[in-house]
């Protein structure tokens, strides 16, 4: 047997663990303990099992996403996406999905603490730089770091760093979500940046006394400088117009076992959460994004994670996923013909969903197709009409895009930046050329930081 026979019986073997894993278990009659923080399989004080129970409660399917985000676009925005305490980043994938699945009139829920997943909603907030209106507004969403106190509201039998939250207004839910709530108890949070978009909607907020400080092991901490400070927002809710809605919180233990007994201003703002994100359709489901999660490497959850993952981004068809395996082993997959989906040649041949713009209709086909050539092409044109619009130039010229970059970060490289302008251009004019995810994603912080030293400071 040659090194092609026995590689693809390696890889055969490989593709069968979890399944194999999966039947050996029930077999035996194995049961799994989960203890990951907040996850709704965890019964213990920080899991959100009792959430999740509740949920059910109310003739909800509650489902857990173990491999891949994409299987949300199964639901075409009839569904919420739930986004627990994440450690690990979105795929530049998962965030063009939370994005299309917003435009297609879904529900999101994303509740994070001490800004981990910042990094994660850089491009997600640079998608939705087109639909926000204000020049003062600091993207979608992002978090503050630190740890929230507040001295004039926080319980008194313990500490400061567990806020009560009692200042609860209207925003664009119309009251909705804090009826019949006079307090929500946090624990270890952080805020939400009071300049994004879901900080300005705000809709609870800290007393003006307090700050999140960033030294957490200071036994005497006090207010710096450089540190958020004042009334801040933990809660915020948007009502995108044509669109969906989004609900963002500061803490994501909020919800957890623990949290979710004590306090019955908890529950019923959870329960109104799911309400107004569903608009009372109980045929909605909910989905937890589990995969996101502190999960450890040897547990089966991230084993099959790591494997149905990309098979499931492939497609998210069930079917196609249980014949994968078959289709890797044999090796048939290089004697199938390329199927190719049409070109889309106008806005008119695009079918328009509900709060689609022609941008984002055509971001969700090339992520379907994985034709970042495309993404990269579309990502450069805006920036051209761009900087051509707020410099006011007649055409646009790579070398003046120069002069004022090196003006205002003298350490670029003159080489470096040509070579990476005439890649993208390439790129752009050659759409046959196959590009990866990761260069893909090079480009774009390539162009962003061009956006934000000539477009965003501009409109400023």
């Amino acid at each position: 047997m040659g090194w092609k026979e026995t590689l693809q019986v390696i890889i055969f073997i490989l593709a069968w663990v979890p399944v194999g894993i999966l039947a050996g278990t029930t077999l035996v009659g194995v049961e799994s303990t989960y203890n990951y923080d907040f996850s709704i399989y965890n019964e213990n004080w920080n899991g959100l099992s009792q959430f999740a129970n509740n949920i059910e409660g109310t003739g909800r399917n509650v489902s857990s996403i173990q491999a891949s985000m994409s299987v949300i676009s199964r639901y075409n925005g009839s569904a919420v996406l739930v986004i627990m305490g994440p450690v690990r980043d979105f795929t530049l994938d998962a965030s063009l999905v939370i994005f299309t699945h917003l435009m297609a009139g879904g529900g999101v829920l994303i509740a994070d603490d001490f800004g981990s997943a910042n990094a994660s909603l850089l491009l997600l907030n640079f998608l939705f730089n087109e639909f926000i209106g204000s020049n003062f507004t600091r993207g979608l969403l992002s978090f503050t770091t630190g740890v929230l106190f507040d001295l004039d509201s926080y319980d008194l039998t313990k500490e400061p760093r567990l806020p009560i939250i009692r200042d609860l207004r209207a925003g664009s839910d119309g009251g909705a979500l804090t009826v019949g709530v006079s307090e929500i108890h946090l624990n270890w949070a952080s805020a939400i940046n009071p300049y994004c978009l879901l900080g300005q909607a705000g809709i609870a907020w800290t007393t003006p006394r307090s700050w999140c400080e960033t030294n957490i092991t200071d036994d005497e901490p006090q207010v710096d400088d450089y540190e958020w400070s004042g009334s801040l927002p933990v809660a915020g809710a948007i009502d995108i117009p044509n669109a969906g809605k989004i609900v963002a919180l500061s803490d994501p233990s909020i919800f957890n076992n623990d949290m979710w007994g004590r306090w019955a201003g908890n529950r019923r703002f959870g329960d109104n959460i799911i309400e107004w994100l569903t608009d009372g359709d109980i045929s909605q489901p909910v989905l937890f994004s589990e995969h996101l999660l502190e999960v450890p490497v040897w547990s089966s959850e991230f084993f099959f994670g790591l494997y149905l993952g990309r098979v499931l981004w492939l497609s998210s068809f069930p079917l196609f996923s249980a014949a994968y395996p078959f289709m890797t082993a044999l090796g048939i997959k290089k004697y199938l013909p390329d199927i190719k989906k049409p070109e889309v040649k106008s806005v008119s041949d695009v079918f328009l969903r509900r709060g689609q713009t022609y941008f984002s209709e055509r971001m969700t086909y090339y992520r379907t197709e994985g034709n970042y050539t495309r993404v990269v092409k579309m990502l450069y044109r805006r920036l051209r009409r761009g900087l051509k619009k707020t410099q006011q130039w007649s055409e646009y010229n790579p070398r003046k895009v120069w002069e004022v970059m090196h003006y205002k970060d003298p350490n670029l490289k003159e080489m470096e930046f040509f070579r990476v302008i005439e890649r993208i251009e390439e790129i752009s004019a050659n759409p046959t050329i196959k590009i990866k995810e990761n260069e893909m994603m090079e480009l774009f912080f390539f162009m962003r930081n061009i956006q934000s030293h000539m477009i965003d400071t501009k409109k400023r």
